[in-house]
């Protein structure tokens, strides 16, 4: 049984003190590790062959930590094929953008991106497909201006 709470001594030394026996035998071990993800109202199965994750010697209680759920979003990403955060901070920087400017032009909120950029949210397959067109395409970016874009843009469909 893997514990669900944030262990407070995660940037201590180990051995932690176990959240289930409450002895100090909680070391950094390497196990096979299922997990489910909820992603835009879908549960994805990921499994995770020598995930890096603190577990107790002595009861066998693993504990979720920040490091783990990085790799377990690490691989969520992968799975779906998302951008990472490394690649969304590198295309704005080559934009030469800033944060809340690109919020402005998808139009989400400057925290949004900036969940993004830290790995705390995941984009969802809508935002990434955005985001893939806004990078990659110089048309889109000359479209998706913000508040100044042409509100009639995409009022009709246009057969050309």
């Amino acid at each position: 049984m893997a514990s669900k709470t944030q262990n407070p001594q995660s940037n201590r030394p180990f051995p932690w003190p176990c959240p289930n026996c409450l002895t100090l035998t909680v070391v950094p071990t390497f196990v096979d590790h299922t997990a489910t993800v909820k992603h835009d109202g879908v549960a994805h199965e990921l499994q995770l062959p020598a995930l890096e994750m603190p577990r107790c010697s002595t009861c066998g209680e693993k504990v979720i930590n920040s490091a783990v759920d990085d790799q377990i979003n690490d691989a969520l990403r992968a799975r779906l094929r998302l951008l990472t955060p490394v690649q969304i901070r590198k295309s704005i920087d080559t934009l030469g953008l800033k944060q809340q400017e690109l919020a402005e032009r998808l139009g989400v909120a400057p925290e949004t991106i900036s969940r993004w950029l830290n790995g705390a949210l995941i984009q969802s397959r809508a935002m990434d497909n955005l985001l893939r067109l806004f990078f990659g395409l110089p048309q889109v970016r000359d479209v998706l201006r913000g508040p100044s874009q042409d509100p009639h843009l995409g009022a009709e469909v246009s057969a050309g």
